[in-house]
Order: C-alpha cells, then sequence, then structure tokens
C-alpha cells in the first residue's frame, strides 16, 4: 500500500519527503478532483515505515507537546473545540517533524452503571451546524490522539469519567454501527426521504468505508468508561500554523502560542 501510494503522488508530482506535503499545490488539486483524497494523504502516514528510532523520539515529542496543548486549552477555557485544537496540534507535530493526520468522525461514551449516566453520543450526521461529530490525531506510534474530549459540555457526572488527554497506541478493534454515526434525527429525515436503513451510512458517511479500511474503529476503556471511536473521514487545515487565527491562548494566535511555550522547550525528530 505504501510504495503504491508513494508511487501515485510521485506521478502527479506531489513530493513526500515532509508531514505537510497535502499543502503542496498539486495535493490540492487533486483534492479539488476529488474530495476523499485527503484519506490518502492519511493511509499514507499510517502505512510509511518508521524506524524504533522515530518511534521512541516520537512518542516522547507527541506526548510533550500534547500535555502542553492541553494546559493552554485548560486556560482557554473553550469548549467543543476538538476541530480547531486537532488542526493545531497536527501543525505543530509537523513543525516537529512528527508525521501525523488528522482523523474525523464519531465518538460514543457508555458510561459504567454506576454513574447512572446515559451514553453520549457525538455523531457525524447531525442536525445543526458543526464541522464533525468528533476529530482526534493519529500520529504514530499512537493510534488515537485526544485533548479535547473532556472539554465538551457535559451533564451531570459525566466529565469526571473522561481522561483529560486520550493517547493510545493500540485499542480494540469495533464496528461502526449506524447508532453511533448518525443521530436519531436524521436518521427520521432519511427514512421520511425514503432512504432504507441499510443505505443510511452510505448517504450520511459516505467515506467511513473507505477511511475505515486502513483506519478501524476502536474501542477503549478509562474508569470502567467505553468509548467508541468510528472514523468517517480525513480533516486538515487549510491554514498553515503561522495563518491559523481559529483560536486564542491568553491573547496569542497558535503561532504565537507555538513560539512561546513549544518551540524551544520540546525538540524536533530529527
Amino acid at each position: 500500500m505504501f510504495n503504491e501510494l508513494e508511487k501515485e503522488f510521485h506521478a502527479k508530482g506531489i513530493p513526500t519527503d515532509k508531514p505537510d506535503f497535502y499543502d503542496h499545490p498539486n495535493f490540492i488539486k487533486e483534492e479539488q478532483k476529488d474530495p476523499s483524497y485527503l484519506i490518502k494523504f492519511a493511509k499514507f502516514v499510517a502505512e510509511k515505515p518508521y524506524s524504533d528510532e522515530y518511534l521512541e523520539k516520537a512518542e516522547i515529542i507527541i506526548s510533550d507537546v500534547a500535555k502542553i496543548l492541553n494546559n493552554q486549552l485548560l486556560d482557554n477555557g473553550r469548549q467543543g473545540a476538538c476541530v480547531d485544537i486537532s488542526g493545531i496540534l497536527a501543525r505543530i507535530l509537523e513543525r516537529k517533524g512528527i508525521w501525523c493526520a488528522c482523523i474525523k468522525g464519531s465518538c460514543t461514551i457508555e458510561f459504567p452503571k454506576k454513574s447512572k449516566e446515559e451514553t453520549t453520543y457525538y455523531w457525524s450526521a447531525d442536525q445543526g451546524e458543526f464541522t464533525a461529530g468528533h476529530t482526534w490525531v493519529f500520529a504514530p506510534p499512537f493510534s488515537i490522539v485526544d485533548i479535547t474530549l473532556k472539554q465538551q459540555p457535559y451533564t451531570g457526572v459525566k466529565k469526571s469519567y473522561i481522561p483529560e488527554i486520550i493517547m493510545i497506541k493500540d485499542a480494540a478493534k469495533a464496528t461502526s454501527t449506524i447508532e453511533d454515526i448518525i443521530s436519531p434525527e436524521v436518521r427520521m429525515i432519511m427514512k421520511a426521504q425514503g432512504i432504507p436503513k441499510y443505505l443510511m451510512l452510505q448517504f450520511g458517511a459516505s467515506e467511513m468505508k473507505l477511511i475505515q479500511e486502513t483506519f478501524p474503529a476502536q474501542l477503549i476503556e478509562f474508569n470502567e468508561t467505553k468509548f467508541k471511536f468510528s472514523p468517517v473521514a480525513a480533516h486538515a487545515s487549510t491554514e498553515s500554523l503561522l495563518g491559523l487565527k481559529n483560536m486564542k491562548f491568553n491573547g496569542m494566535y497558535p503561532y504565537e502560542m507555538y513560539q512561546k511555550f513549544i518551540k524551544d522547550e520540546v525538540p524536533n525528530i530529527a
């Protein structure tokens, strides 16, 4: 798979030597023709061979960056910032020479019975204005790097069962169901439009099958709480770290925050 992707990219004039090569004009041109083309980049990152030395260094760098960025997010206090923060995290990791990809999808949280809390769903297909149900970062050796799940609006005691940082290398594979991906309201609308249930995922999450060939749904457990991460697409910020103006951290845009807290505090991979 990796060699095939590399050959395809090179044949289309897309260099693959840098972690942010999806910014290259030739890549963007292909993505304009095929909106799912970014999934090929994510698959490239997943299939790329990494040395043990790289993975050991990357684990430390990713962990350090995630902790610093999590502290900045807590200071910021914003909830529901998964798309923005994941994009910022990916852009910072790229600056450090780390290969990574943002994954858009759904997240289902099943709380323990003793909590008396109902299951929480972040659906990819739901009503209202939003970019994704949830977003996280894939960055080898981690299959999931998520620092925003706890920073969402929750009722009751749900938040106490969610870790501030989720960093997982290996997790059990899971199966994404229609209930994980599409909200009941949207399913009702689809049904009213005459779409049978077995076709709803095809309409509501058209890229899910393609991305889950490489990034299957994963099931993890913390504090007796089960989290199912269901990828449905790949995501990337259109702006570089320098150009990102989507959040402020104590008055600083992401690049300024990076310069002050991360640039000289966390080493590059090479």
